[in-house]
């Protein structure tokens, strides 16, 4: 009699084996996704220390002593700090400018390293992103302690003083700038009467040649871009009293009256048409003055310590009328400190648009 062994306890091992496998393999798919997954976070994650480094960087400048912006030095790496990690920030020189008051062109490269400290002191995931900019310097070309590209009459009962010398340098030595002629105005158009002013710097004291519009782009200040969103201003109005040194720029006219007090304000005054500075009070300024039109110091005392330049929209082509001093005193001082506080807004890097690389490699 044949002996019929059973097959049900070895199916279902069998089977029971490839439900173990295939269970596995579903584990360790899942395992393996969640680390994809977790991957791909941390690479974004890494890619947000990176841009953070990247802005803070590109918004840091500093200053020497003398308020000059301090260039980044080619290649020199910077370690920054940031929520969830840190990034080294290496800028690099594209171009330099044979003209020292044009801006260099750079690539600013950020590589950020995602940490998170439970897991120990070693990176969980990394990312480059660059960004190509432009350094600018907080420095401008001064012609003269006045510029008066739409020129200057000078009325018989005013006085004062134009001072090309660089005062910066009676309180803070060592600081001061080549010195400059006191007055720049375009042909035939110098004051007559000079007698009751004092007049120092560079000779001829009173330089002038060119037309207006000659003049005016001599600055190699860009009016147009200037008035019309190149420049992000603090102000809209008079910042009477401000001591900040921020931007103002006033569209139009500006007519400012202060009675019998005093008017003060610091930073860069940009008005697109005339100035008219009026009545019994004192105009005080620390900083640059940059006029479209003419400016009418009318009046009692007015100081500037700084810049001034006037006539500026002759760049387009348009006829400023000739500025007048009528008030009694008119103080024009070059003052190569204050231009450079007043200008220290401006100076650092410029982010150049559509050039922001999420994916730098190594450079």
């Amino acid at each position: 009699m044949r002996r019929e062994d059973g097959f049900a306890l070895p199916m279902t091992i069998f089977v029971l084996a490839m439900v173990t496998i295939m269970l596995s393999a579903v584990f360790v798919r899942v395992q393996m996704d969640r680390r994809v997954a977790e991957s791909s976070g941390d690479v974004v994650n890494a890619l947000a220390v990176a841009e953070s480094g990247l802005q803070t960087y590109l918004g840091t400048v500093n200053f020497d002593a003398c308020y000059r912006a301090i260039r980044p030095l080619d290649g020199d790496s910077t370690r920054i700090n940031v929520n969830g990690g840190y990034a080294w920030v290496v800028p690099h020189v594209i171009q330099k400018p044979a003209d020292t008051l044009l801006p260099w062109k750079y690539v600013v490269r950020s590589t950020g390293y995602l940490v998170d400290p439970t897991q120990g002191s070693d990176p969980q995931a990394v990312r480059t992103v660059a960004q190509f900019a432009y350094w600018q310097r907080n420095s401008m070309e001064v012609l003269a302690a006045f510029t008066a590209a739409n020129g200057l009459v000078q009325m018989a009962s005013s006085s004062g003083a134009f001072y090309g010398e660089d005062v910066t340098g009676w309180w803070l030595p060592g600081c001061e700038d080549p010195n400059l002629p006191a007055l720049r105005v375009p042909n035939g158009q110098r004051p007559n009467n000079l007698s009751r002013y004092t007049l120092n710097g560079t000779s001829p004291r009173v330089r002038e040649g060119g037309s207006g519009k000659w003049v005016a782009d001599l600055t190699k200040i860009d009016w147009v871009e200037s008035i019309t969103g190149g420049i992000e201003p603090d102000y809209t109005s008079f910042p009477l009293g401000s001591m900040d040194f921020g931007v103002t720029i006033i569209e139009g006219d500006l007519n400012i009256n202060f009675g019998s007090g005093w008017g003060m304000g610091s930073g860069i005054l940009i008005v697109t048409e005339d100035l008219d500075v009026n009545g019994s009070s004192w105009f005080y300024w620390l900083g640059v003055v940059l006029v479209g039109g003419e400016i009418e110091w009318d009046t009692y005392a007015n100081y500037v310590r700084g810049a001034v330049v006037s006539g500026l929209y002759e760049q387009t082509g348009r006829n400023a009328d000739v500025g007048d001093v009528d008030g009694n005193y008119l103080y024009v001082y070059h003052d190569s400190y204050y231009v450079r506080r007043a200008l220290a807004s401006l100076a650092g890097f410029a982010p150049m648009t559509n050039t922001w690389i999420d994916n730098w490699a190594s450079y």
